[in-house]
């Protein structure tokens, strides 16, 4: 006999069987004791949520000819054929959608039941229905004959006509809760004698997200590997994150241990992780942690977690596709202060047996702090979040408007996508780029729109990198938001009604060391030159 998949094997057979939609179930079970059954209903929800099989359930209970408190027997003729049944009628909408194949149905639908009281219809991702079809399907829905039940299945059920949705009684499927999802899987564990880790389960529950049968396809798939089912398991096939290793990295980040950030994220590097679910669970812990800090009045680490949210929704919001390193980045960049960033440098280093420049180091400053001094030949200035290179920035957005031309600008626009391409094998850069569009170009510098500031920043902060893979045509690139950009074209506006002109800025002399280069390098994996 062939293996039979555990969500078909555990499909539900009774109302009793379907977790966590009682208030349908006990809703459907009433009308078949009272014998109140409408012409046609909608079940529509999230995939995996028990839509179908509730169908089929209901299906099968109303044909049943002893039902038991509004479910089916299970022992009579027609529950015991009923898989092979003719009066149930099945029909997928995806590949089953022109007027062809309700025009069938509406034919087929005048003929008497064969061997049950009822014909029953089930026509699952109904919304896949095209406008021909669903018109054709009115009058046949409004007034079938008193023999036929239609059953339409969605996950999509704002894409039906108002003409369908009113004619049917309408029940929404919510996501099933993680607890009920947790027993549910325990339940099919106990019957299987398999063993697994508790953490596990949660686990495989949260990556399910809430459709019971993605829960039983990936603890179908973990079991077909013939191995111990374990958390490194789990995240080597799925490239899930525990909940547990990023309660760890939050703390980390808050107690400001640098260590274990770095531990973390050499672990997280390991395997191809997905990034939605990484946001999702990250959100959700930073949520619960969050109230754990405000009952416990600790203030200063709860604005550590309120930035980090504000952070990640950027991104989630203002990014099409959003990569997992520029998440990392984001929330570690905005919570740890220039010191923390030279301390996680200078133990990189020390792992790495290479000797920090301190004197280098400071001669770079020094240079920086003579700029400071002179800040009125700075016209526009950018406030950067993070203090990394904050005045280069500021110079490269003077350079930029600084004899800047459209002639320029045209011709940049057109190599634009060509320079973008240069980029491809540096992911996390790339990603970025993606949704950034050419602002102001001078003979010497390239004004780059990013859509937030979050993403203007990283970049800015990865300039020196994109120099040696972009060539702009030898332009330095600087990156700000679109809010930014609109400010500094009022304030060029302005400068320019009153004739002030903005003067070429030399930009100091920078040393090779790059201390949140060298971070991030060796926290993503690049190669580390090591000095003998």
């Amino acid at each position: 006999m062939s293996y039979k998949v555990l969500y078909r094997k555990y499909r539900p057979q009774t109302f009793n069987d379907i977790i966590d939609q009682n208030f349908i179930t006990d809703t459907l079970k009433e009308s078949i004791i009272n014998n109140r059954i409408s012409h046609a209903y909608i079940f529509s929800g999230p995939k995996g949520t028990g839509k179908t099989s509730t169908a089929k359930v209901f299906a099968k209970a109303i044909n049943c000819e002893n039902p038991v408190d509004g479910e089916p027997c299970g022992k009579c003729n027609s529950c015991c054929n009923f898989g092979s049944n003719p009066d149930i009628i099945e029909l997928d909408a995806a590949s089953n959608n022109k007027v062809e194949d309700i025009r069938e149905i509406i034919n087929n639908v005048k003929l008497a039941p064969t061997y049950s009281k009822y014909k029953i219809y089930i026509i699952d991702e109904a919304h896949m229905l095209t406008n021909s079809a669903s018109n054709a399907f009115l009058l046949t829905l409004e007034e079938p004959p008193s023999h036929a039940i239609f059953i339409l299945a969605t996950t999509n059920p704002e894409s039906l006509p108002q003409t369908i949705l009113s004619r049917c009684q309408h029940f929404a499927f919510s996501k099933i809760s993680k607890k009920a999802l947790i027993n549910r899987i325990k339940y099919v564990l106990d019957n299987e004698k398999i063993k697994i880790e508790d953490n596990v389960i949660e686990e495989i529950a949260t990556l399910a997200d809430g459709g019971l049968r993605d829960a039983l396809s990936i603890l179908d798939q973990l079991v077909t590997l013939n191995k111990p089912i374990t958390i490194d398991l789990l995240t080597e096939q799925f490239g899930v994150v525990s909940e547990n290793s990023i309660n760890q990295l939050l703390d980390a980040i808050i107690t400001n241990n640098i260590q274990q950030i770095i531990d973390l994220f050499s672990s997280f590097n390991e395997y191809g992780l997905s990034e939605k679910s990484f946001i999702n669970k990250l959100i959700s812990s930073i949520a619960k942690k969050s109230c754990e800090l405000k009952l416990n009045n600790k203030s200063e680490e709860l604005l550590k977690l309120k930035n980090i949210l504000k952070e990640v929704i950027n991104l989630d919001i203002n990014r099409s596709s959003i990569n997992y390193y520029d998440v990392i980045e984001t929330f570690i960049l905005t919570n740890l202060n220039e010191n923390n960033i030279e301390n996680i440098s200078r133990e990189i280093k020390t792992e790495s047996k290479i000797k920090p420049e301190t004197e280098k180091v400071s001669e770079k400053a020094s240079k920086i702090d003579d700029i400071k001094e002179e800040p009125e030949k700075i016209n526009n200035s950018l406030q950067i979040v993070n203090k990394i290179d904050k005045n280069i920035v500021e110079i490269r957005i003077n350079n930029s408007f600084c004899a800047a031309t459209k002639k320029n600008k045209t011709e940049a626009e057109q190599k634009y996508k060509e320079h973008l391409s240069q980029l491809k094998n540096e992911n996390d850069i790339y990603s970025l780029m993606l949704d950034t569009s050419v602002g102001v170009v001078s003979p010497t510098n390239i004004l780059i729109v990013c859509n937030s500031e979050a993403s203007a920043n990283l970049l800015n902060e990865k300039s020196n990198k994109i120099m040696k893979c972009c060539s702009f045509d030898d332009k330095k690139p600087v990156f700000v938001s679109e809010e930014k950009w609109q400010e500094l074209v009022k304030i060029f506006q302005d400068n320019k009604n009153k004739g002030i002109k903005y003067t070429y800025i030399e930009e100091p002399k920078e040393e090779s060391s790059d201390y949140l280069l060298d971070m991030a390098d060796d926290i993503f994996g690049n190669n580390i030159i090591v000095e003998e």
